[in-house]
């Protein structure tokens, strides 16, 4: 087996990879708020965004401390890792978990460099009509 053929699209099978699908989607607020009100059974109370960074739990937890790119690239990198783990190692083994998360948090140090990485949260309060 060819070297390349080893670490084809970084340490997977590309059949896998290509195969491989999380479900994942975020709704918009009008599309929360009309799914609410076509199915009639709550009234909204508040429906508001607002967004975190993705190393959040790491800027309320250090006081007064510099934390370079490095060190919030693989403290997101960790964070993303206990979420997805288990679904990445069912579809592709265990043994390319460490370089799989390594790559990331280096990926995402760079991202943090020049940008800042956040998500949109949504809150909901409804009553029962």
């Amino acid at each position: 087996m060819a070297l390349k053929d080893m670490v084809l699209q970084g340490l997977v099978e590309e059949a896998k990879l290509n195969s491989f699908n999380v479900p994942i989607y975020g709704p918009t607020m009008e599309e929360v708020r009309q799914i609410i009100e076509i199915e009639g059974s709550f009234t909204l109370q508040t429906l508001e965004t607002f967004e975190m960074g993705w190393d959040f739990e790491l800027e309320e937890n250090v006081s007064d401390s510099v934390v370079d790119s490095k060190i919030r690239g693989e403290f997101i990198a960790k964070y993303i890792r206990s979420v997805y783990e288990p679904l990445l190692t069912a579809e592709f083994g265990n043994y390319i978990m460490d370089e799989l998360f390594s790559r990331f948090a280096k990926k995402v140090s760079q991202l943090l460099e020049v940008d800042r990485l956040e998500y949109t949260n949504l809150v909901v309060s409804m009553k029962k009509t």
